[in-house]
């Protein structure tokens, strides 16, 4: 389900879908529950520590990336999001949570950005593969998800590194680690900023305690 859901969300807008989950995301709804199925089933795109939920709520929040609200919210102007509306067309299988009755409609589109992150393409190349079976897609997302993770603590790790040893002959992380460059630099920082607080703190303290 979780990955049927998101195949029809990539359908119908393409790229951004994938690229505005790790920014600003609001699902509008007249159905608190369509809205949750939706947002919990993109979130399975991002690592558990760049998530910020709010399954439904009446007003516009700019600090959660997935957000959940009625059908008249007050998105401001200016907000550089992609809202998304999802609505019944068989209320029936609506009401027991199920969204394969569900239509999704762009309403808003944000300002595209330039960089095309190779995870970006990864996902499509997943999600769009009609032979490849719902629950193979899931095991797959997941491990593509935890893939991507393993390179931001990489990057993570030797980007304290050079800040800690200036002798340490790097111009740029993103060109050094493999399967990573400059179109990863949003993605990669970005999830790095959900890698965990005791984490950071072992990488720094194991760097000090390197020979320099």
């Amino acid at each position: 389900m979780v990955a049927l859901v998101i195949m029809v969300a990539l359908i119908c807008q393409g790229n951004r879908i994938v690229q505005r989950v790790w920014q600003l995301l609001v699902v509008e709804s007249p159905d608190r529950l369509l809205a949750k199925q939706l947002i919990l089933a993109l979130s399975n795109l991002l690592p558990i520590g760049c998530l910020k939920v709010l399954t439904y709520n009446d007003t516009y929040e700019s600090k959660y990336n997935l957000l959940g609200g009625p059908l008249d919210i007050d998105i401001p102007l200016d907000a550089n999001v992609l809202v998304l509306r999802i609505h019944a067309e068989e209320p029936a299988l609506a009401a027991n949570g199920s969204l394969e009755s569900c239509r999704i409609q762009v309403r808003r589109r944000p300002i595209p950005n330039p960089r095309h992150p190779r995870l970006l393409d990864r996902y499509k190349q997943l999600l769009l593969d009609s032979e490849v079976h719902h629950t193979v897609l899931d095991a797959t997302i997941r491990s593509t998800r935890e893939h991507w993770v393993s390179k931001a603590k990489l990057i993570y790790q030797m980007s304290r590194q050079k800040e800690i040893t200036p002798s340490l002959n790097i111009t740029n992380v993103f060109n050094v680690v493999r399967g990573c460059s400059e179109q990863d630099r949003d993605v990669l920082t970005f999830w790095q900023e959900g890698l965990s607080k005791v984490y950071k703190e072992s990488v720094i303290a194991t760097i000090h305690q390197l020979p320099h």
